[in-house]
């Protein structure tokens, strides 16, 4: 649910806030590959899907790139840290999210799917419209410090707030230069932005972290993350800030973007459940834990991410054809659970084993959680096809209304059960959006009618199954493979292993 890398559908379809560290979130809520065949200076045809593809590419192994430079983090920062002084990050960080994405106003997703070239005049607006709204965020925040940490009940949280606000005008101001970017399908660029202030994080985070500077190390290199990724940003598309301003060009800025945004700001609001309820409840070491957990899950889950990029892309060029388009998304459904269900499946088998020795021991209540948060990804898996497809239809009001029924039994859930059942309580709030679901199937089946989930519910209730075994016992890890070895599981995994097997007698010959 929006890690800084996550699809804007879902933005931050997560808490990125909680990220371990957290990545450079796209600064464009949107995604690189929602902006094949929106550009106008896309190029169209096969010139444009050779560098979706191509652009696909390097989005995958920036991925790559990420997940390793985190597990390096990791190692060093969540080690020397422990679970108190990360949870004040992990607080600071979800209220600063749920800031950022206020002050993005879905300009982003504007900049980059307008149909036409855009001008100077609208990029200059764009700068003055974001430069308004950051100046207004960091004066609200700073404000409110006081009142906020003395609700969160979190040690350190307004130090670390107070050196977050700083990095809300370069990570907003730079939206527009990457949709530059985006717009042109220069992935290259885009990699080369994120990655490179990514691990800008990391050298100012570890030598700070390693010095003792506690939970303000980590802010301190987001801000300058944030630095490095704005001046990239600028320099890569050649363009700088210039400030103007086009009443018209504001007006459609502001109005092509709200619909978006009202669905933004309440699936963001996901990231103020730890620090608002968690945190009055049990501190800043409860905060860490469940942040913590949270960003092993969305390492886990990185794969959804690059689905749904590509997902947008290609089922934006078979909209037209009903019964091409459900079988796209049937067999989307189908992959994702099987590629993320088996990963989190890992993780669940083999935590108790991993966590200690590349957390430390003190982060072993993570693993008490662990399966109830990823239940909740691993069913927001499949339905990540439904969110890509109803975004490429434009039907972004009946996702708000999706995203409002979510979020409301998610935090209603949790506001009763934390304070009951501790940490657990966290989880259970996750485990009670799964009937939202039934939402998002309603909507999609009225739009372009009802996919096949036969098989996709067999390998869920398999996986999900499995994610418990400690509660079931060891019988449980037997049912994943079980299922693979029903006839439609081995029908569906042989079609999917043709391909690979035709081109690997290919090159052989």
């Amino acid at each position: 649910m929006p890690h800084p890398d996550r699809p804007a559908s879902e933005a931050t379809s997560g808490l990125s806030q909680a990220a371990i560290p957290p990545a450079m979130p796209n600064p464009v809520e949107g995604t690189a590959a929602d902006a094949a065949g929106a550009p106008a200076g896309a190029g169209g045809g096969t010139t444009a899907r050779a560098a979706i593809f191509r652009g696909s590419a390097f989005l995958f192994g920036r991925q790559i790139i990420s997940i390793f430079l985190k597990f390096i983090g990791v190692l060093l920062i969540s080690r020397i840290l422990g679970p108190e002084r990360y949870g004040a990050y992990v607080a600071a960080i979800g209220v600063y999210q749920y800031g950022l994405s206020l002050g993005q106003a879905g300009i982003g997703v504007c900049l980059l799917r307008h149909e036409k070239e855009l001008t100077a005049e609208e990029y200059g607006t764009s700068y003055t419209l974001l430069a308004a709204t950051a100046l207004a965020l960091v004066v609200v925040l700073e404000g409110s410090g006081a009142l906020l940490a003395g609700y969160v009940n979190v040690e350190g949280f307004r130090d670390v707030l107070s050196v977050l606000v700083l990095a809300i005008p370069l990570q907003v101001l730079s939206i527009p230069a990457t949709a530059r970017a985006e717009r042109a399908l220069d992935y290259r660029s885009v990699a080369t932005i994120e990655l490179s202030g990514q691990l800008a994080y990391y050298l100012i985070a570890v030598p700070l972290v390693l010095g003792g500077s506690g939970a303000v190390s980590l802010a301190v290199a987001w801000v300058g993350q944030q630095g490095v990724s704005f001046v990239l940003a600028h320099v890569l598309t050649r363009a700088w800030p210039v400030f103007r301003w086009q009443p018209a060009a504001a007006r459609h800025l502001l109005g092509y973007a709200f619909s978006f945004s009202a669905q933004n700001w309440i699936w963001q609001a996901r990231s103020l459940v730890n620090p608002l309820i968690v945190g009055p409840a049990f501190g800043a070491t409860a905060v860490g834990i469940v942040g913590m957990t949270v960003g092993i899950v969305e390492m886990l889950s990185v794969l959804k991410t690059i689905a749904w990029r590509l997902s947008v892309a290609v089922l934006r060029s078979v909209t037209s054809d009903v019964p091409r388009l459900l079988r796209a998304i049937t067999q989307g459904m189908e992959l994702q659970t099987l590629a993320i269900g088996s990963i989190l499946l890992a993780f669940a088998w083999f935590g108790k084993w991993i966590v200690p020795l590349v957390f430390g021991e003190r982060w072993l209540p993570v693993l008490d959680i662990y399966p109830y948060l990823a239940l909740s990804y691993l069913t927001m898996a499949p339905f990540n096809m439904h969110t890509a497809t109803l975004s490429v239809l434009n039907r972004n009001w009946p996702l708000a209304g999706y995203h409002v029924v979510h979020v409301a039994l998610f935090a209603g859930v949790a506001a009763i059960a934390v304070p009951l059942y501790g940490l657990r309580g966290y989880g259970f709030g996750e485990v009670a959006t799964l009937p939202a679901y039934a939402i998002l199937h309603l909507i999609l089946a009225r739009t372009v009618g009802t996919p096949d989930y036969r098989l996709t519910a067999l390998w869920w209730g398999a996986a999900a199954i499995g994610l418990f075994w400690r509660e079931l016992g060891p019988w449980a890890i037997a049912a994943p493979f079980l299922a693979l070895l029903l006839p439609p599981s081995l029908r569906r995994l042989r079609s999917l292993g043709a391909p690979l097997l035709e081109r690997l007698q290919r090159r052989r010959a």
